[in-house]
């Protein structure tokens, strides 16, 4: 019994010194790779990478807004990550001019994305633009819509106010009520947006003033802005092609021939243009609501 006792002693104790050489050997081998010079840089290197990593995640949430100090046409920007109008709704306000060529082509589109969840056909009524601007042919000009008044639509859910302001008449030789215009097309345009629309989104028209003028008026522009955010656009939201007329305009006119407004309604679902152009303001809605 005792001879048997003290060989599971030996037993034991041999499996305790291995257990225990065992041990510092794997301590052995850890420490010599902490020691390690590439073992140390990798870990260096992985932390930074992390912390790369976690401020490249939480930079947009924490950097301060930078509005651009001016825009160009036919481009979306952000003028600001705030809503314009302090109350946490969604509204979009849109300048042009009864005569105006863009503000006829941009109106197409603007009205597919209102009119697909909400009827404002009673806030529209055909028009067509100067025909002797471009895309006119000199006795007609491009197809359009005026919108009348202000009015909501929905978008995904989210309710909108739609704000047009219409400055000049068709020719722009004076007011929407043909009144005479005593001072440039620019001042009456920009005296006009402040009386009308809110302090802050006026504001936001006359910083860019410089960028939506062209041949001495203001031209087409629309400001989305909402609770995540607020967006300019300026001019053609589309290149007008054959939806709005047949042939190739110039400048001798006689080469282009605008289609009616009642046409293009018919037809207005039926064109990628259009539909391509009324995608994007959706989605610009979406990011400002």
């Amino acid at each position: 019994m005792g001879s048997k006792s003290n060989k599971n002693r030996k037993t034991n104790n041999n499996k305790g010194t291995t257990k225990k050489s065992n041990k510092v050997t794997k301590g052995t081998e850890l420490k010599k790779i902490v020691k390690n010079k590439n073992f140390k840089w990798a870990v260096i290197f992985s932390v930074i990478i992390v912390v790369i990593v976690v401020i490249a995640a939480v930079y947009p949430y924490i950097a301060p807004f930078s509005a651009p100090s001016s825009i160009k046409p036919g481009k979306y920007y952000e003028i600001s990550n705030k809503d314009l109008l302090n109350n946490g709704s969604s509204a979009v306000f849109f300048i042009s001019w009864y005569g105006c060529p863009i503000g006829a082509t941009d109106s197409w589109p603007l009205y597919l994305t209102m009119n697909k969840t909400t009827d404002i056909s009673s806030h529209v009524r055909y028009n067509t633009a100067d025909p002797t601007d471009i895309y006119g042919n000199g006795s007609v000009g491009q197809p359009g819509l005026l919108f009348n008044g202000n009015f909501t639509f929905k978008n995904n859910g989210t309710v909108f106010s739609f704000h047009p302001l219409y400055m000049f008449n068709k020719t722009m030789t004076g007011t929407v009520k043909n009144k005479t215009i005593p001072e440039t097309l620019v001042s009456y345009g920009l005296s006009l947006i402040n009386s009308t629309y809110p302090s802050n989104v006026a504001k936001m028209f006359n910083k860019y003033a410089t960028s939506i003028t062209f041949s001495g008026h203001l031209t087409t522009t629309f400001i989305i802005t909402g609770p995540h955010g607020t967006y300019i656009f300026n001019t053609f939201m589309y290149q007008p092609g054959n939806e709005l007329g047949t042939g190739t305009w110039s400048s001798t006119h006689n080469t282009y021939r605008p289609f009616t407004p009642q046409y293009v309604m018919s037809n207005l679902k039926t064109d990628s243009s259009i539909d391509g152009a009324a995608s994007t303001f959706s989605s610009y809605l979406g990011k400002a609501k």
